[in-house]
């Protein structure tokens, strides 16, 4: 197959950036010929290893909503579709995911969007949601599959009749698995959160939450990059815990800290089905996370770790118990880790994933077909 990936950014590292480097190499390797098309910026590292992925840069392509710039942004996809004549379109994150669809239905291109967390779900500014609920009505009929990272976002589009249940597809969240086991040898506990800095990701709330536990021995190491960093910063100082809190920034060797870790945190407002939490349990970390979106199909309450709400006192209970108990940590990390083996592994995701890509692409050649023999009968 001849495919074109489209994703927002590639200049941070997040659940669909990861997604689709993992998906295309595999693509690759399986013989497909590959085009991934985003945002101007700096690349991340894994995006330019590849080197038989071809990566387009738009110049228009923006994050936030600016009609002049979408307008430039929906011809300049058009345009490189019209040149390169992908057999099919698949697209990632919401402003790629509208501006590619539009582009890819004008010329007739069968595509594939991968929902990662909607952005009418629950946790999302009213107004936003609201206004991505409408345009995602519009557009999914102008889609020829939707594929939802979890069940919750899959009965969340079918429930609000955003999307037909014939058009969408649960494909959960997939990584490669490894043979590394965690070393749970810090005298002190050492707590790890992996992801942007960003308001939805909630840093902010995990500080809150320490900063009334003083008296414990606890280390905590934050992992990623994004707008509120500085701010995050700041609230650390303010608290009084500077000494406890280690800012590590965008890492290449995320298994590594990990492996060193003893609990994984995450407290987002919102989230489709988190690629940082596979990571964790693959590296047999128990798990604290907000019960939001898709991550309770991850976590399994009081087997592989606790789902929580955003309570700082309800939260607090949970990581109490965590670092005074050593042996209950490495009982739910471990019950993680066979959870991740027996459901989440990469191939099983991918197969699921080419195999849709295959039926987009039949359903597309049935139609064309049934246009012909209507148009031979006129």
């Amino acid at each position: 197959m001849k495919i074109v990936q489209i994703v927002t950014k590639l200049d941070t590292v997040g659940g669909a950036q990861s997604h689709v480097l993992a998906l295309t190499k595999q693509l690759c390797l399986d013989g497909h010929e590959v085009i991934i098309m985003t945002s101007q910026g700096q690349l991340i590292e894994e995006a330019m290893a590849g080197k038989s992925v071809k990566i387009i840069q738009l110049r228009h392509l923006r994050r936030d909503i600016s009609l002049m710039d979408d307008y430039r942004a929906f011809l300049e996809l058009r345009l490189y579709l019209q040149q390169i004549g992908p057999e099919l379109v698949a697209l990632h994150s919401s402003k790629a995911g509208v501006l590619g669809r539009l582009a890819a239905f004008s010329l007739k291109i069968p595509t594939v969007f991968t929902a990662h967390g909607w952005a009418f779900t629950e946790g999302v500014q009213p107004l936003k949601k609201l206004l991505y609920k409408q345009i995602e009505k519009l557009l999914a009929p102008r889609t020829t599959k939707i594929i939802a990272v979890s069940n919750y976002d899959h009965e969340l589009a079918v429930q609000k009749r955003v999307v037909s249940k014939n058009k969408i597809t649960t494909i959960h969240n997939g990584i490669q698995s490894n043979d590394k086991q965690p070393y749970f040898r810090n005298n002190v506990p050492k707590i790890v959160m992996v992801s942007r800095f960003e308001k939805p990701k909630r840093q902010d709330l995990l500080i809150e939450v320490l900063s009334t536990m003083k008296e414990l021995e606890w280390s905590l190491e934050l992992i990623g990059d994004g707008v509120e960093l500085a701010n995050v910063k700041e609230l650390v100082n303010n608290k009084g815990l500077s000494h406890r809190v280690r800012f590590l920034g965008v890492r290449n060797d995320i298994e590594t800290q990990l492996q060193d870790a003893d609990i994984f945190v995450l407290l987002s407002n919102f989230e489709g089905l988190p690629l940082s939490i596979l990571e964790a349990m693959r590296a047999g970390l128990p798990v604290i996370a907000s019960d939001v979106g898709g991550i309770e199909e991850l976590v399994v309450e009081g087997k592989t770790g606790y789902l929580v709400d955003q309570n700082v006192l309800n939260i607090r209970k949970c990581l109490v118990r965590m670092i005074e108990d050593r042996p209950l940590r490495i009982e739910l990390g471990q019950a993680g880790r066979n959870f991740f083996e027996d459901h989440f592994l990469f191939q099983k995701m991918y197969d699921n994933t080419v195999s849709l890509y295959k039926e987009a692409l039949k359903e597309k050649k049935v139609k064309r077909n049934v246009q012909l023999l209507d148009h031979n009968r006129a």
